[in-house]
């Protein structure tokens, strides 16, 4: 890891990050796991923030995609064409209609931003849900908005105080939805407080599996509980995925195409499948 670590303090630092905002993880599979999604949450951070900072700045761009060779780096995508974590999270900070919130903790409010990157101008919905730690839907709300071309505009202020004085900064969790039509074009989430100060409950998640054409198959994902950063792999196979480190809350599910990069039988891939979230990091074995 050291000899593979171009920057002197490469190894050290990435450490330093993800103890300031994630629990200590179990294991050195699982540092590898959490440090790609604290990758992820870091270049999240500063995206939105410039692309709400419209017209102020009008774009931002990452280093670096891809790698020439094996190795443990900043790439979002590995040597071997596999997405890591940040490469799914570009896919959402990136979406040219996006939904993101910015925390006040002073007042307790969430600032609900809508940035538009198209020509031209939309009518959506944006959606918000405020649950807390164990998944209990404590507020809901939606409002029709019309996202003018080109901008970025807050659409809507809310004001969490009361359930803040009731349930604490750690103890809340804010989903954000933006559906243009019936379809949802960009999900966020808000929370007061870094992962590691939030009391999650195990989700249980479970897992349902049904082959699709060309190979590939449809994994479902549920959960009983908020699953935060919930990702699929398959042990000894290649694959790719439609989607993944995506956030579930409470009784939610998300179906994921995985697509073998050879033949597989569905039987094969169930025994492969293995489905975590940020929880099971720091949960011994």
């Amino acid at each position: 890891m050291e000899q593979h670590q171009r920057s002197p303090i490469g190894n050290s630092a990435i450490i330093d990050y993800m103890l300031s905002w994630f629990r200590l993880p179990v294991g050195f599979e699982n540092t590898i796991w959490l440090t790609q999604i604290l990758q992820g949450l870091a270049i999240k951070y500063a995206v939105e923030h410039w692309r709400m900072n419209k017209p102020r700045c009008m774009g931002a761009l990452y280093w670096q995609l891809n790698d020439c060779w094996q190795v443990a780096s900043w790439s979002s995508i590995d040597y071997f064409g596999k997405w890591k974590a940040l490469n799914y999270a570009a896919r959402n900070f990136f979406a040219p209609l996006l939904v993101c919130g910015v925390e006040d903790l002073d007042t307790s409010k969430v600032a609900i931003h809508v940035v538009s990157d198209q020509l031209e101008s939309a009518r959506a919905t944006v959606s918000w849900k405020v649950v807390d730690v164990a998944g209990a839907e404590l507020d809901t709300g939606s409002k029709k908005i019309r996202v003018k071309a080109n901008v970025a505009a807050v659409v809507k202020t809310l004001d969490l105080a009361k359930l803040v004085k009731e349930h604490g900064h750690r103890g809340l969790m804010v989903k954000l939805s933006l559906k243009e039509g019936r379809k949802v074009v960009s999900e966020n989430l808000v929370t007061f407080a870094r992962p590691k100060h939030l009391t999650l409950q195990d989700p249980k998640l479970s897992v349902s599996v049904k082959a699709a054409p060309k190979g590939a198959f449809d994994v479902t994902v549920s959960a009983k509980k908020p699953a935060l950063w919930t990702w699929l792999e398959l042990r000894g196979i290649d694959a790719r995925y439609s989607d993944n480190f995506a956030h579930l809350m409470a009784d939610e599910s998300l179906t994921i195409r995985v697509t073998p990069k050879e033949k597989a039988s569905l039987s094969a891939v169930k025994a492969a499948l293995r489905v975590r979230s940020v929880y099971d990091t720091y949960q011994e074995v």
